[in-house]
This record gives C-alpha cells, sequence and structure tokens, in this order.
C-alpha cells in the first residue's frame, strides 16, 4: 500500500506550516517606544508605525496558521477513516488466508495427487493440476497482501499518533501566542495614544527668550487665566505668578522638558512641585491635589507628560481650584509668567 502512505506524507508539511516562519512572526519583540517631544514626533510615529506593521503580521500568521490547524484537524479525519478501511481489508485478508490455510493443512499434499487420479484423461490432469497450483499461488499473493495490509496499517497509526501529539501541542502554543498577542495589541494601542496625546499637548515656541517645546499644563477646553502679575495680595504681598483655573483634579503637565527637583509643602503654597527645566528655568506649581508618580523628584519629564493634580491646597479657595504658576528664570527672581503661558495655551 505505497500510495496510501505516499499521500501521509504532505500531512506532515501542513502541520508544520504552524512552524517556522509564522511562530517567528508571533514572537517578534515589540518596538519599545518611550514618551517623545514634539522635536521626535516624526521617530515616534515611525516606530508606532512599525511596532503597528509588526502585529499586523503577527495577525495574519496567527490566522493562516489556525487556518492551517483546522487543514490537518480535517485531514486527520480522513486518515482516520482510511486506517478504518484498511483494518477491515487486513481483517477480510486474513480471514480468507485463514479459510485456505485451514483447507491446505487439512488436505494437505495429496490435493494434486487426489485431482490426478480422478482425471478423466491426461490432459484434464493437467488442467486440473494447473488450476490447483493456480490457486495455491493466489493463497501465498493474499498471504502477502495481508502482511502488506498489516504493515501499512501499523505505520498508519503510528503517523496518526505524532500527528495528534503535534497538532495538540502547536494548538497549545497558538493559544499562549494569541493571549501574548492580545496584550500586546492593547499594550501598543495605549503605548500609541499616549504618546500621540503627549505630542498633540506640545507647541514649539521661538519668542525671545522662550525657545523650545513647550505645553499647556492643562488640556484645551479645560482651563481659564489672565495676566494678573503684581495684583496684591494678603499681607501687603504681590502676586508672583500666574493662577490657571481648572476643575478639581484635572490632569497637569510638565510645562517643557526636563527633570522634577523637588517637592514642598507650606501654609500658602500647599503640595508643590519644581521643574527645572532644559532651558534652565525653574518652574513651580502650588496648590496641588496629588503629584503623580511621574513627578516623583529626580524623574525626567518630556512637555505635556502628566506630573500632578490640580487643586486647592494650602490657601487657595476649594471654590477655585487652580495652579499657581511662577517663572524663575535661571532658578533666581520670578519674573512674569504669563506670556511664556499664553504662547504655550493659547
Amino acid at each position: 500500500m505505497p500510495s496510501l502512505l505516499a499521500r501521509c506524507r504532505p500531512r506532515r508539511a501542513v502541520v508544520g506550516l504552524l512552524s517556522g516562519g509564522l511562530m517567528v512572526a508571533l514572537l517578534a519583540p515589540a518596538v519599545t517606544v518611550q514618551a517623545q517631544t514634539l522635536d521626535d514626533l516624526d521617530d515616534a510615529e515611525e516606530q508606532v508605525d512599525q511596532l503597528e506593521n509588526e502585529l499586523d503580521v503577527a495577525t495574519d500568521a496567527y490566522e493562516e496558521s489556525w487556518a492551517a490547524v483546522e487543514t490537518a484537524l480535517l485531514e486527520l479525519e480522513e486518515l482516520e477513516q482510511q486506517a478504518e478501511q484498511l483494518e477491515r481489508e487486513a481483517r477480510r485478508a486474513n480471514e480468507a488466508v485463514g479459510v485456505r490455510a485451514r483447507s491446505a493443512f487439512m488436505r494437505g499434499a495429496t490435493d494434486v495427487f487426489e485431482v490426478l487420479l480422478v482425471a478423466d484423461s491426461p490432459t484434464e490432469a493437467m488442467q486440473r493440476a494447473g488450476m490447483v497450483g493456480m490457486l495455491q499461488r493466489r493463497a501465498g499473493a493474499r498471504i502477502e497482501e495481508a502482511q502488506a495490509l498489516r504493515d501499512s496499517l501499523d505505520q498508519t497509526r503510528a503517523l496518526l499518533a505524532w500527528q495528534r501529539d503535534d497538532l495538540e501541542q502547536r494548538r497549545r502554543q497558538m493559544r499562549e501566542h494569541a493571549e501574548a498577542l492580545q496584550i500586546e495589541l492593547t499594550r501598543a494601542e495605549e503605548q500609541a495614544e499616549s504618546i500621540r496625546s503627549l505630542v498633540a499637548r506640545q507647541r514649539r515656541i521661538d519668542r525671545g527668550p522662550q525657545q523650545g517645546i513647550y505645553a499647556c499644563i492643562f488640556d484645551p477646553g479645560t482651563f481659564n487665566f489672565r495676566d494678573t502679575w503684581g495684583h496684591p495680595r494678603s499681607g501687603g504681598r504681590r502676586h508672583k505668578g500666574t493662577d490657571v483655573f481648572a476643575p478639581m483634579n484635572q490632569p497637569t503637565f510638565a510645562f517643557t522638558s526636563g527633570v522634577i527637583e523637588r517637592h514642598s509643602n507650606s501654609r500658602l503654597g500647599g503640595i508643590g512641585l519644581y521643574l527645572r527645566g532644559d532651558d534652565g528655568n525653574v518652574y513651580y506649581y502650588a496648590h496641588l491635589a496629588s503629584i503623580d508618580a511621574n513627578g516623583a523628584v529626580g524623574n525626567r519629564v518630556e512637555a505635556g507628560e502628566l506630573v500632578a493634580l490640580n487643586g486647592y491646597s494650602g490657601n487657595a479657595d476649594p471654590w477655585a481650584p487652580h495652579v499657581h504658576f511662577e517663572l524663575h528664570p535661571g532658578g533666581g527672581a520670578p519674573i512674569n509668567p504669563y506670556p511664556w503661558m499664553a504662547a504655550a495655551c493659547f
């Protein structure tokens, strides 16, 4: 039965489609994209596109692999049916050989002699002897056929067992890769959205001493402020910043890229954060509700990255949560931050 075995061999290749390039695609590491600035927008978008393309390839490979799995399952069913038919044929052949073997054993070597004795003529005797020989040769052929069928059946069953084990192993791999792929897709979508949201807040500014990438400390449509520099305050003080009003717990962002220098907590300013920008200036946020993990001391942040939540800590009015924002050029005495904030927000 070599033709049946020949038809079985390609099934190894069908199941084998699940290995090699398809699995490599599913295992391909994703691109790691860190927080970006507007200067790196093109690179960031390119990295995101590359990540999305890799995930598309992995998804296609996943779908193709499952198609190969389903094809292999159908072919395994066909192979099972062929094996059952092969077993039936072998059983029938063995039964036929058994009948002839029992007959030959009972009649022994006298078959030809008895045929010759009952023949009416030498010619008929020769014809009868030829017929007996042909029957004996057929019996021998049936024995050989039965043995060939049995050998083919054993090989087919061994192939079936191997394919079942191999297919189950690959199906487990596919489930694991599917779960990993879903996690990677979710992470990629969140990462891409985070990058786009970040750079959407950024603005390149080229005006006098304000040079570089800046971002409004609140999202558009959520804030309100005006120039109140020098306005009188309690205790004979003068206002040394810009009050930017926004809802309670509104996400509050880094005005420019730099490093979180320190935190503070005082009766007047409440919870405060100091950002030393790459431009050499220090930016002070007061009256915060809380500081985000990104705003930890020593952390590097990019313009537009979350650092805190808006509030009314210190001596601020609970009915008017806001950030008191100060600008200290070179870390020295404050100057009016309104033009800087207006350039970044309006």
